[in-house]
């Protein structure tokens, strides 16, 4: 309804101005009220439904109930139809019918219109009017009924509407805080495994110099142990400069990754014989999966070096069409970290299995490490269709 749009003010006025535009009809009319007969029934009438319109105004103003007063309004509305027939005395009849089919429940805005129609044909069969004339109000009853009752439907769902808007806008403001939280957790998660790979290499090179160093060895030996020290330094800090730029862009270059990783392994293990299988599809590897791979044989060849170092390594990658499967395995002993008492063992956990466990799951995907042979084999297997796209968890709220 418009009036139900309007300040409670702005209300008011308008059913002031309409109580008296209806009185002014009746007055105006023939017959009008009087002091005997029909004139006198007019006038008690209009004062009736005066008084029923004033107190709705008021309630309404108020902000409560008032069906007792549309009922009254209703009441007078329809017995004035024909007792003033020239005059607007119905609109007390529409305006309650209408004002109840839109604050009522249905059943009441039904017994409310009825009320109305039976004042009516009172009205009719009391003044002698047409069943015709009958019929045009009680269709009009009838329609306002409908009015009121379908504006009262149209309120309700643009507040059940309302609602759901709210409702998704906290579901998305709580996605976003979560995705950004996912976001800071991955990008920590990531510059950790970094720099857990560095320091290990770290470690293992400065303990090899202390070993070297304490048997004597040649300064040329030294310097370039502690030249690779250095470097592993630099290319650690470089690295997790790149990793930032790699969650945003997810720009990765797997292959040239594992050469890498592979060649880092072959300086710090002089001699040792590490090798990569991949078929040509690793060119479309990017994003979480790409970086899964990388950060898993990174994390896989730092555990060959501190439990077995000098062993054989071997690392294949198949992409097929919906998943990967990465293997990396070394020929040594396979050594238990709880069984190496030596330094390079207690060199730290670093990423550790359970997180590369953690980051396989969080891709739908499997990792599984044991013994293989004489050695130790971790295989990571990724379906491409999860793990390349970008789910909120992963990739919203990139930082």
């Amino acid at each position: 309804m418009v009036l139900q749009s309007l300040n409670a003010r702005a209300a008011f006025a308008l059913r002031a101005f309409g109580l008296a535009l209806i009185s002014w009809t009746v007055f105006s009319s023939s017959p009008g009220p009087s002091g005997s007969g029909r004139g006198l029934v007019i006038a008690a009438l209009l004062g009736v439904g005066a008084i029923g319109w004033v107190t709705w105004s008021l309630e309404a103003y108020a902000h409560r109930g008032h069906s007792a007063q549309l009922f009254l309004l209703a009441g007078a509305g329809g017995l004035l139809v024909a007792a003033s027939p020239k005059a607007a005395g119905s609109a007390f009849a529409f305006v309650a019918i209408v004002s109840g089919g839109f604050v009522l429940e249905f059943r009441r805005a039904i017994l409310l219109a009825a009320v109305a129609i039976l004042a009516l044909a009172l009205s009719i069969l009391i003044y002698h009017h047409g069943a015709l004339e009958f019929l045009a109000y009680g269709l009009g009853f009838v329609a306002s009924l409908l009015a009121g009752a379908n504006g009262r439907q149209a309120v309700r769902r643009a507040e059940q509407a309302e609602l759901l808007l709210a409702q998704v806008q906290r579901s998305r403001e709580e996605q976003l805080r979560a995705a950004r939280l996912a976001e800071s957790a991955r990008i920590a998660r990531e510059i950790h495994d970094l720099l857990a790979h560095t320091l290990a290499g770290l470690t293992i090179q400065l303990e090899a110099t202390g070993a070297l160093l304490a048997g004597g060895a040649e300064r040329s030996v030294l310097a370039e142990r502690l030249r690779r020290a250095h470097a592993l330094a630099r290319e650690g800090l470089e690295e997790t400069r790149r990793a930032v730029g790699v969650l945003r862009d997810k720009n990765l270059a797997v292959g040239d990754a594992l050469e890498a990783l592979l060649a880092d392994y072959r300086v710090s293990a002089p001699g040792a014989v590490a090798e990569l299988l991949s078929d040509g599809q690793v060119a479309r590897l990017d994003g979480p999966a790409g970086l899964a791979v990388i950060r898993v044989a990174q994390e896989a060849l730092t555990n060959v070096r501190k439990h077995a170092p000098g062993a054989p390594v071997r690392v294949a990658l198949e992409v097929g069409e919906a998943n990967l499967e990465l293997s990396i395995s070394d020929g040594g002993p396979a050594v238990s970290a709880s069984s190496d008492g030596g330094g390079l063992a207690a060199s730290g956990g670093g990423y550790g299995l359970p997180g590369m466990r953690e980051r396989a799951e969080l891709l739908g995907g499997t990792l599984r490490a044991g013994p293989d042979g004489q050695g130790w084999r971790v295989r990571l297997s990724l379906p491409l269709a999860d793990a390349q796209s970008s789910s909120p968890a992963l990739e919203a709220g990139a930082v």
